[in-house]
């Protein structure tokens, strides 16, 4: 799978569940607000500058270590857990960043 595959199959696997329910259950906005600062700090603690590289990687790393410690996708039905809004969380960074020129 490339790189730039990562972000749609989140997407279509669990994130845009998690979009769609954020406009009806404003808690679920404030818990991506948290998650999204959170990613942000973590890769800038690392020294690297918050772009589309940095989120891809940390994205990434982030699905192969849950993986790795059992985590599966939950179903419809399921409640959201926190590793659904982390990556949700950095799919919609994703969605507004962008490299420099």
């Amino acid at each position: 799978m490339s790189e730039h595959s990562w972000p749609v199959r989140i997407r279509a696997e669990f994130a845009q569940r998690v979009l769609d329910l954020r406009h009806q259950h404003p808690g679920v906005l404030a818990s991506l607000d948290q998650h999204m600062a959170a990613v942000r700090q973590a890769i800038s603690g690392l020294g690297e500058r918050v772009g589309p590289s940095s989120l891809l990687a940390y994205l990434i790393g982030f699905w192969d270590g849950a993986q790795e410690k059992g985590w599966r996708t939950p179903g419809p039905d399921q409640p959201l857990d926190f590793a659904v809004l982390r990556m949700t969380a950095v799919c919609l960074l994703l969605d507004t960043a962008a490299d420099p020129a």
